[in-house]
Formats: C-alpha cells, sequence, structure tokens
C-alpha cells in the first residue's frame, strides 16, 4: 500500500511540476476574460531612459510603456508618462491615451542578468467605437536591453476632413491581415478604416468594389459608405509601405482629402 502511495504521490507531483512550467509565460493576461499567452516577450530600454515591454503572437501584442526601469508601481492615467497598447487580430489598436487608466508594476529587477518580473492592467479604447479590460497581467523574467521596438500606435501618416473640419489621429495603424491591408487613424471620438486587398497596385478604385472599403465610425452607430474613391499611389510590398488618397461618404458624413503614407506590418 505504501509503495502504490508513493507512485501515486509521484505522479502527482510530476503533474505539478508540468502545470507550472507551463504557465511561466513571459506574458500573459486576461483580455476581457480571455487568456492572452505572448509566444515571446521583451523589452528596451530606450535612450531617453523610458522601458517598453512587448508581448506577441503571431497575431496580437501588448506593448506597455513605463517612464524608468525601477522596482515601483507605474500608474497609467490622463496626463502620466505611462502607457499601453492592445493590438488584436484585426489589426485594430487599444490605447490607454488619453483617457485609459491601468497600472504597471515591475519587481524582481536583476541588473545583473537584465531582466524583471511584475504585474499588469489596464483599460483601453478602440476610438468611438470599443473598450477592452486587460486583467491579471503577468510579466515573468524578461528580459531587456538597447534597440527598439515598433510603435503600433505610429504606422505612418495620415489625414482627412470629416465635414470639412480636419481629422488629426492620434493613432495611426496598419496592418496585413492575410489577405488584406487595414490601415485606420483614431481620434479620441472616432475612427477612419481603409482596407486594401494584399496584393494592391498602383491606381483608382470607386467604391463599393471587392476588397476595397472605407468605413468611418464616431459615437453613434457605424456609417455604411455610399460611395467613393481609394487611389493607390505607391505600394512597395518587399518594404511594406503603401502611400495613397480617399474620400467617401456615407449617410451621415463627408469624407474628403484622405491621404495615408504608411508602413504596414505583417
Amino acid at each position: 500500500m505504501k509503495k502504490y502511495l508513493f507512485v501515486l504521490l509521484t505522479i502527482i507531483s510530476f503533474i505539478s511540476c508540468e502545470d507550472t512550467e507551463t504557465n511561466q509565460v513571459a506574458l500573459q493576461a486576461n483580455v476581457d476574460n480571455r487568456l492572452y499567452e505572448s509566444n515571446d516577450a521583451r523589452a528596451v530600454l530606450n535612450e531617453n531612459g523610458t522601458l517598453t515591454i512587448q508581448g506577441f503572437t503571431d497575431n496580437e501584442s501588448i506593448t506597455l510603456r513605463v517612464s524608468q526601469l525601477d522596482e515601483r508601481n507605474f500608474q497609467i492615467g490622463e496626463g502620466l508618462p505611462n502607457s499601453a497598447i492592445y493590438e488584436d487580430m484585426g489589426g485594430n489598436v487599444y490605447t490607454t491615451n488619453p483617457n485609459g487608466e491601468g497600472l504597471v508594476t515591475i519587481s524582481d529587477l536583476n541588473e545583473n542578468n537584465k531582466t524583471f518580473s511584475g504585474t499588469f492592467k489596464f483599460n483601453a479604447f478602440l476610438p468611438g467605437i470599443d473598450t477592452i479590460y486587460v486583467s491579471k497581467g503577468t510579466l515573468y523574467n524578461i528580459s531587456y536591453s538597447s534597440g527598439e521596438i515598433d510603435d503600433p500606435t505610429n504606422a505612418g501618416d495620415f489625414t482627412a476632413k470629416v465635414d470639412n473640419n480636419p481629422f488629426l489621429p492620434i493613432v495611426v495603424s496598419a496592418r496585413d491581415t492575410g489577405n488584406r491591408i487595414l490601415i485606420s487613424g483614431s481620434t479620441v471620438n472616432a475612427t477612419i478604416a481603409i482596407s486594401v486587398p494584399q496584393d494592391a497596385e498602383v491606381g483608382e478604385f470607386t467604391l463599393p468594389r471587392n476588397g476595397f472599403t472605407a468605413k468611418y465610425q464616431d459615437n453613434n452607430i457605424p456609417e455604411t459608405t455610399s460611395e467613393g474613391i481609394i487611389t493607390i499611389i505607391e505600394h512597395n510590398v518587399a518594404q511594406r509601405k503603401l502611400i495613397g488618397t480617399f474620400s467617401f461618404l456615407t449617410e451621415r458624413t463627408e469624407i474628403t482629402e484622405g491621404e495615408f503614407d504608411i508602413t504596414y506590418k505583417e
């Protein structure tokens, strides 16, 4: 009996060890109550002393920015230098700037090994459209170094006029989602999203057209596009660079003088 009990305890111990190792993901969190586990994570100590942390899968990423590398709490809120970003599998970018809130805690800082651990939580916005809640975030043994991490909110230049008023986004994102390139610009209250085929060539394309879309949404419901034009001026697939213009009408809004000059992510 004792022999069987010993074997059983050994098996339980082995399973417990397996679970512990599985849970030691570099960066993980609950995103709207769904478990997000990064495939990899890294951190960069920027030249100005700020720290950028990013965990990513093939289709999503979480990016945290704090004012310095130190064992302490970093509050996220209006007017504070700390921020957080979540990019979903559709290329939509949720950001805490300017109205989100949250907290990043750095602990177990090892300056010899250049690693740290910690926790985080935040709520972020897809302006005018949606809010996402990230909770129970864990940073485990993250390595940091000097270098660069791409900013998901700064894919390039994106401007337009909405009912003849300047539309100057605080977030510009661009991503190859597999069969299309999704470009969006967001202010605090509204988003313009342009979608073109992955292999879009130089030319002028009238809307509606298969593979090409243009959408506008503010605090109201999404607006259906009735007509418009997207013009591709340059598309360098090797460099993932796309330049173009756009204009379109919805049932309530006129978008004119739209321009983009972006570099999209794969």
